[in-house]
């Protein structure tokens, strides 16, 4: 009974969740609103919740008719609900090591006109498509941001070489010696792509592809998990299922064909990682992110 009591009230909050992000301002949209990073507004919280991300927070303190601001702790995962905000008592505002100070009275960032998915797969409204493409594809986040746990060497005058920067979506190779698709040197679960985003950014899912010639055979990866690192400095956390569990993506069942995946609720990260998790004949990976710049 306690079971399906916790349930209830996870799919309630999911429901709230959606609702609250859809109807902001009157249009079905997301609503978030850019940190200010490693600050709180202090003396002002009358309300402190365990347990819950930064973007349930923001959800909370638009409902909630006294909440002003918010601190979020990225540590202890605690939403402070704040009754002012920096602009009216800005000597308040301090340097608080991971902490973000958020202001709900300010202009919010928004995407193009979409809800929130709930579901992990795309809702209505295309909830990661409504969101933009983060710049993998068209080479506004530089190759010097991408790496990877390992890139294929060539070894003999057979093979051609590869780079994490192979792995933008619908990325073609530029000669024979180069692989279209990043692929590392072992296929194993121990592999990842990895994305610096440069600036703190929502994310709210994943476009993949696999490998564009078939070079060795045709692969793709068909299931992989996210990971993500914090605006505060913190180890890499897996991007969770509306369970709190890690979740796994399915990806592509063919080379060139794009599988779009969103996460249960946009994240808040600076870096973003891709871990292959299963596999067609070898590990092989083009890929974009979405969210809100």
């Amino acid at each position: 009974m306690a079971v399906l009591g916790s349930l209830f009230f996870l799919l309630l909050e999911m429901f709230l969740n959606v609702q609250a992000s859809c109807n902001v301002g009157g249009l079905c949209r997301g609503v978030w609103y850019q940190p200010v990073e490693h600050h709180a507004l202090l003396g002002q919280s009358f309300m402190n919740i365990s347990g819950i991300s930064a973007v349930r927070c923001s959800v909370r303190c638009l409902r909630h008719h006294e909440c002003v601001s918010f601190n979020y702790d990225h540590i202890n995962q605690v939403c402070q609900m704040n009754n002012a905000s920096a602009e009216h008592v800005g000597d308040n505002l301090q340097g608080m090591p991971h902490f973000s100070y958020y202001d709900a009275t300010a202009k919010p960032l928004t995407c193009q006109n979409t809800c929130v998915s709930g579901h992990g797969n795309c809702a209505p409204l295309k909830a990661c498509g409504g969101f933009e493409k983060l710049g993998l594809e068209d080479g506004s986040i530089p190759d010097e941001n991408l790496s990877a746990s390992s890139s294929w060497a060539p070894h003999d005058y057979h093979t051609s070489m590869s780079t994490p920067a192979g792995g933008r979506l619908n990325k073609i190779p530029p000669d024979a010696d180069t692989m279209g698709a990043w692929h590392p040197m072992v296929a194993d679960t121990n592999q990842w792509i990895q994305v610096d985003l440069g600036n703190t950014t929502y994310v709210t899912g994943v476009l993949t592809q696999g490998r564009y010639d078939s070079f060795g055979g045709p692969q793709w990866v068909t299931k992989y998990k996210v990971q993500f690192e914090p605006p505060s400095p913190a180890s890499l956390v897996d991007v969770k299922d509306q369970l709190g569990q890690t979740q796994i993506f399915k990806a592509n069942t063919d080379q060139h064909s794009i599988v779009e995946r969103c996460f249960f609720e946009p994240i808040l990260a600076v870096k973003i990682r891709i871990v292959p998790v299963e596999w067609n004949i070898f590990i092989a990976l083009r890929f974009e992110l979405l969210g809100c710049k």
